[in-house]
């Protein structure tokens, strides 16, 4: 006879010992909540590609803790993306706000290795263009962003940092700061 169980029993659960590794990860998850507190603005770019003229396209936003003011801007017109020659990025590459622009667009621009990931297609640039294209409104409380929206544009942008001397990640920012509910929207819909 097997005495194997499908679930474990509370008594176990409660016995279970918590790693270090735990323990270090939840210390730095809090160490960086506490760091994300004292923050007044987040957010950071994405570089989407090169426009016909080789000129790099980038779309950013910015968001204050104060008003949590949502900004979103975008260097060059996303359709131009779609003209012929222009470039979409094989990977994901993102900045930090303040964080200095590349030198070498073109090893940004390098083809995809197997690692990579975070490709810029154009299913990423009609994401994008939504976003950029919702009412007046929609993802906001009373002016202030929602934690969806918010959810919403770090993802598709920037995610932030997870060192904490560079910044923060966009997690830790939306736990730490007041961001009101909101009510639930889709991007496509």
């Amino acid at each position: 006879m097997n005495n194997f169980t499908d679930y474990s029993t509370k008594q176990s659960d409660m016995s279970t010992e918590v790693s270090d590794a735990r323990k270090s990860f939840v210390k730095w998850t809090k160490e960086m909540k506490e760091h994300a507190a004292t923050i007044d603005t987040f957010g950071g770019r994405r570089l989407l590609g090169t426009n016909k003229n080789g000129t790099p396209v980038w779309i950013s936003y910015s968001i204050d803790k104060e008003t949590l003011n949502l900004e979103i801007k975008t260097t060059h017109e996303l359709n131009s993306l779609l003209e012929e020659g222009a470039k979409l990025c094989p990977r994901r590459v993102t900045l930090a706000t303040n964080a200095q622009l590349p030198l070498d667009i073109e090893h940004e621009m390098r083809p995809a290795t197997r690692v990579d990931a975070g490709e810029v297609t154009e299913n990423t640039l009609r994401y994008l263009q939504k976003i950029l294209d919702l009412p007046k409104g929609v993802g906001f409380v009373d002016g202030k962003c929602s934690t969806q929206m918010f959810m919403y544009v770090s993802n598709a942008i920037y995610e932030g940092e997870t060192v904490k001397e560079k910044g923060v990640r966009w997690s830790d920012i939306l736990h730490s700061w007041d961001f009101p509910s909101g009510k639930y929207f889709t991007i496509y819909g």
